[in-house]
């Protein structure tokens, strides 16, 4: 319950952010390290911010597109809590977040509709590197629609 507060706290937060350009809220559904399994995704310019709940982890990101409208290359940091369970030296286990880059591409299907295509590499921070993986893979393939 508290994960799920979190999320609609910071998707409020991002609604309500004022800018001098035109913004725009989308809502994304898909396998997202950037947005979640549903996630919410605030626009302004070529800089976009999301958040969204997967499958327990909460995705949290930042989004640089080369271009604000139409297709584009994209880039972006996801930081994903509660990404990984990994072991502590007393074989106890505890959750880590993951942080790392992403670059993709967004394809725009009409006004309202785009696709992201997307995928990067993301270290696990407090992973003990002689018990764990310190790192993995991070995805973006999902689908907006923006009002």
């Amino acid at each position: 319950m508290k994960k799920w507060l979190a999320v609609f706290a910071i998707a409020g937060m991002l609604v309500a952010i004022p800018s001098q350009s035109e913004a725009q809220v989308s809502v994304r559904l898909g396998l997202s390290s950037m947005t979640g399994l549903v996630g919410v995704q605030y626009q302004t310019g070529n800089i976009s911010l999301g958040a969204g709940p997967l499958a327990g982890p909460i995705a949290i990101s930042a989004r640089y597109a080369l271009n604000t409208e139409g297709n584009s290359l994209w880039a972006g940091l996801a930081f994903v809590l509660n990404a990984a369970e990994v072991l502590e030296e007393d074989f106890t286990s505890k959750d880590v977040p993951q942080v790392g880059p992403l670059v993709g591409y967004r394809i725009e299907l009409n006004e309202t509709l785009d696709i992201s295509i997307g995928g990067g590499y993301g270290i696990y921070l407090g992973a003990d590197a002689d018990l764990n993986d310190t790192a993995g893979p991070l995805l973006d393939i999902s689908i907006g629609y923006s009002f």
